[in-house]
């Protein structure tokens, strides 16, 4: 046996990481449903302005990545997706959403949402805190 150290987003091996935890998962839960989420915020020309990337599993909708235009903002695009978003992981039978954010970036943004803190992380990066949050609605 021998560990390697890759320092590349996808090397050879990684996925079988993936697999083997959700062969774990589905042994302790079920087969439930992992299904990506993407939506994207377009202007009249097709360029992306906006969105959010995320998956909807175990029952709950996970926000991995979201972000708007800094031109775009304060007008009303952001919550638009975050509402569509939760909307479509409610079809799909998700009883809340989960997301991290840092304390320089949006985190009175979610608390407008209902979103409430369930963890902290603090100093990451130094002087700002990686914030867990977290919406029940089912």
């Amino acid at each position: 046996m021998h560990i390697e150290i890759l320092e590349e987003d996808s090397p050879p091996g990684a996925d079988d990481i993936t697999a083997g935890l959700r062969e774990h998962m589905i042994e302790q839960t079920g087969p439930l449903p992992r299904i990506p989420l993407t939506l994207l915020l377009r202007d009249d020309g097709n360029r992306v302005r906006g969105g959010i990337r995320g998956n909807i599993a175990l029952c709950w909708l996970q926000v991995d990545h979201f972000w708007v235009d800094e031109a775009l903002r304060g007008q009303g695009y952001g919550s638009r997706l975050l509402d569509m978003a939760e909307e479509a992981a409610r079809v799909h039978g998700a009883i809340g959403a989960q997301l991290t954010t840092s304390t320089f970036q949006a985190e009175g943004f979610y608390r407008k949402h209902g979103y409430a803190e369930i963890g902290r992380l603090k100093d990451r990066p130094p002087g700002h805190d990686r914030i867990w949050m977290a919406k029940r609605w089912g």
